[in-house]
């Protein structure tokens, strides 16, 4: 499967798809690549695999993966060994914890945010007591 010619999953032969109008509730465990287009209700974990959440998608889930790319929404605990990317059409509600943070203008992020060498590997330490579900909106380019 193909997402795409810049796409970090793109030329993945273990890569998957759920698509638009599906549904999936449960914990899913995916190596290479997935793309979601539709809902997704549970977990979703890799160990090193690329998550790619599309504008239409609606993920009400813990997720801990490679790397995260969103355009879509996220509502739960985010968690990434490589980086995560917040495109200008995501909403993300829940901690995140990564080593590598890249947010485009107009994404909304609401949640406590961990960085650094050791992000990924627990917990999330607010920058900020008594920040949870302040929304930031992220100027510049």
């Amino acid at each position: 499967m193909k997402f795409g010619k810049n796409d970090e999953a793109g030329n993945d032969s273990d890569a998957g798809l759920i698509g638009k109008g599906v549904e999936v509730s449960g914990d899913i465990v995916f190596a290479g690549g997935l793309r979601v287009e539709g809902r997704v209700m549970g977990s979703l974990v890799s160990e090193s695999g690329t998550l790619i959440v599309e504008q239409a998608a609606r993920i009400e889930a813990r997720v801990d993966v490679g790397i995260c790319i969103i355009s879509g929404t996220i509502e739960g605990n985010l968690s990434a060994k490589s980086r995560i990317e917040i495109h200008k059409t995501a909403r993300v509600r829940g901690d995140i914890t990564t080593p590598v943070l890249l947010v485009e203008e107009g994404a909304v992020v609401n949640g406590n945010v961990g960085m650094g060498s050791k992000a990924g590997a627990g917990s999330v330490e607010p920058i900020r007591p008594n920040v949870a579900d302040e929304q930031v909106r992220v100027k510049g380019a």
